[in-house]
């Protein structure tokens, strides 16, 4: 007789999913502060803008903070430091590819039409816990915290 041992997965709570986020936003926010600093003073003196500049500097932060972590274990810094991690909805690590082309560009895409992003966001109450970005990318975030045994019995 053959058991199998199917592994239970636990979808990531909306609080560590809206947190995680959080940590990601504020990561980026200190990353970019370099080129605002000399964007200010490039509109001082010179009166240029140079978008496609921004974008590049920041896809490059983007991806030098958490291109190893997306790649090895489909986290950000945020879902790391809260133990949760993006997976295909097989469940499988989705490779670092699919998350960028599936997931990360479309996303990244939606702020460019009015309203869609805080639809994205509020897609999280489902039951499903899927924001639209999950959907278009066939991926959900998963919790793989490990259960931590506390012991509170005093060694007298």
């Amino acid at each position: 007789m053959q058991v199998s041992k199917e592994i239970e997965v636990v979808l990531a709570s909306r609080w560590s999913r809206f947190w995680a986020a959080f940590i990601d936003g504020l990561v980026m926010a200190i990353a970019y502060l370099p080129i605002v600093f000399i964007g200010q003073l490039e509109q001082l003196f010179y009166q240029s803008n140079n978008y496609l500049l921004d974008i590049a500097y920041f896809v490059s932060c983007y991806f030098l903070l958490n291109g190893y972590l997306l790649h090895k274990y489909g986290q950000t810094i945020g879902k790391n430091v809260f133990e949760i991690s993006i997976v295909g909805i097989d469940n499988r690590r989705m490779g670092f590819k699919d998350i960028v082309l599936k997931r990360w560009i479309p996303s990244h895409l939606m702020v460019l039409i009015p309203f869609l992003p805080l639809i994205d966001i509020l897609y999280i109450f489902r039951k499903d816990r899927r924001c639209l970005h999950d959907l278009v990318a066939r991926s959900k975030v998963i919790d793989i915290s490990k259960p931590k045994e506390l012991d509170f019995s005093r060694a007298d």
